[in-house]
């Protein structure tokens, strides 16, 4: 059954309606349910429909309505994909029928357009195709040039082994760190990256397009996220940006890893608390969600509102962030998302940044999920920020036994919730607890001595952003000024 919703999740208004057509064109009989079916999922009344007609039957169903979908929303994809890549296996498919049909000519004719085509984009995996195929012909008197066709297969293979280590060590290092968020086992980045080159036999000076620069700038984000200091972070691989910027990779194909390297560097530099140049390239970031039609605008646009709302509400721009994230959450009906999910919290900070406890309350609410489902699809980070919330809130409204209650869950369990890269929640969270029992001595000589010795202290650039605000929260009360102020202050954004 989750098959079956995650295929009807992706297929839009139109796309349904047509499928209902097309099972109506296939069902021989009037009594076959598998319309039902569907528009139950879509609906959400599907349970309804299994009591109806039993478990067995309602699996059987199921599976034939699956199949049918696969079938019918693959064969529309290939239909409508009209990219390079695309055109490039449709060669490749017609000039092998040719050669089983012994027309070599033009089999030949055809396979030589795909290599043109493959080259361009870099395209390793089908080069490696087009030339088996080339080469397993090559005996024959019309085939092109039986040793350049080697040369040619040998230095491809060379970049395909080059870009295929690259996608392996890629796999491991993901895999390790979310180990590392979820088990706090050992993680030591660099030397990760390290081990994992000289084993995949990864070269530094391979030649990058868009989706090797997009992993290479993922493990940089991740690198950031576990020593929780952005500040260090080496943004090296702008460079090669610029290289192939405007040139034959930088094309439809590529595009969506284009997007999201861009998002990365935006990122990066909004956690590095720089947030004009985050700006800056969000901006390079919504031109290239306009190319080709929107093809990836309304996928990407989420992650681009929130991230420029975030550096919008971090420079002083509070109205204009809370507008932003409105329009996001608005129209939105039903369970969210998870760029949504990062929306929504983003939207209760501000809700509590700017003392609107009541609408922070209310949203938070909504959030009603498991802590295993939000570490499992969002992460642990974005759990603990709502914990955090949770708990400041409640505190504000004096609700001194819920706070209670949810500062020693926290206790508990805090060799699942802060080992690693949340360790410093521990810290905070003490003095949280610290400030509940006794808020009155929150300006005093004695607590501000008490935080002072707390924490390990760095330069305001190289602090962590998050832990900053929620800090804020805490020297607000010490200093006796407003939160989102207090906050400003600290990023640096107001002196």
């Amino acid at each position: 059954m989750k098959t079956t919703k995650e295929i009807v999740s992706i297929l839009n208004e139109t796309e349904k309606q047509a499928f209902i057509v097309h099972l109506k064109g296939r069902n021989k009989r009037h009594d076959v349910r598998n319309i039902q079916l569907f528009r139950s999922i879509q609906k959400g009344t599907e349970l309804k429909l299994q009591k109806e007609i039993g478990v067995n039957a309602f699996n059987v169903l199921n599976k034939r309505l699956t199949d049918r979908l696969i079938d019918y929303t693959a064969g529309r994809l290939l239909d409508k994909e009209n990219t390079l890549e695309a055109d490039v296996m449709k060669l490749i498919i017609l000039g092998r029928k040719l050669f089983s049909f012994k027309a070599y000519k033009t089999a030949f004719k055809l396979l030589r357009q795909a290599e043109k085509k493959a080259i361009k984009v870099q395209h390793y995996h089908l080069l490696n195709d087009i030339y088996h195929t080339l080469i397993e012909h090559s005996y024959h008197e019309q085939a092109p040039d039986q040793e350049r066709l080697l040369e040619d297969f040998q230095a491809n293979k060379i970049a395909f082994e080059n870009q295929s280590n690259l996608n392996m060590a890629y796999a491991v290092i993901r895999k390790q760190f979310h180990e590392y968020e979820r088990q706090s086992a050992p993680f030591n980045l660099s030397t990760l990256i390290d081990d994992n080159f000289k084993k995949f036999g990864v070269k530094k000076d391979m030649g990058y397009n868009f989706k090797s620069l997009y992993q290479i700038a993922e493990m940089t984000d991740i690198s950031g996220a576990i020593r929780k200091n952005y500040f260090g972070v080496d943004l090296f691989f702008e460079q090669q940006i610029e290289k192939i910027k405007d040139g034959p990779l930088d094309n439809e194909d590529q595009l969506i890893y284009h997007i999201d390297l861009i998002y990365l560097i935006a990122h990066i530099y909004f956690r590095k608390k720089n947030f004009d140049q985050s700006l800056v390239q969000l901006e390079r970031m919504n031109e290239l969600m306009n190319r080709y039609n929107k093809r990836y605008y309304n996928i990407r646009q989420t992650k681009y509102q929130t991230l420029f709302a975030l550096n919008q509400n971090f420079k002083g721009n509070s109205a204009l962030a809370m507008q932003t994230l409105d329009n996001i959450l608005t129209p939105i009906k039903g369970a969210l998302k998870r760029g949504q999910l990062q929306a929504k919290l983003a939207r209760i900070m501000i809700h509590f940044q700017q003392q609107e406890l009541n609408q922070a309350k209310k949203s938070l609410s909504e959030l009603s999920r498991s802590d295993n489902w939000y570490m499992d699809n969002i992460g642990i980070e974005w759990l603990l920020n709502k914990k955090f919330i949770e708990i400041l809130l409640h505190i504000e409204f004096g609700n001194t036994n819920y706070v209670d209650s949810r500062i020693n869950s926290l206790m508990r369990k805090k060799m699942a919730f802060f080992n690693g890269v949340t360790a410093p929640g521990l810290t905070f969270l003490t003095l949280i607890k610290s400030y509940h029992q006794n808020p009155q001595e929150a300006s005093s000589v004695k607590f501000m001595a008490k935080v002072e010795d707390a924490f390990e202290w760095k330069p305001t650039e190289e602090e962590d952003l998050f832990l900053i605000s929620f800090y804020a929260w805490l020297k607000s009360k010490m200093v006796k000024k407003p939160l989102y102020e207090t906050t400003l202050t600290l990023v640096g954004s107001i002196q």
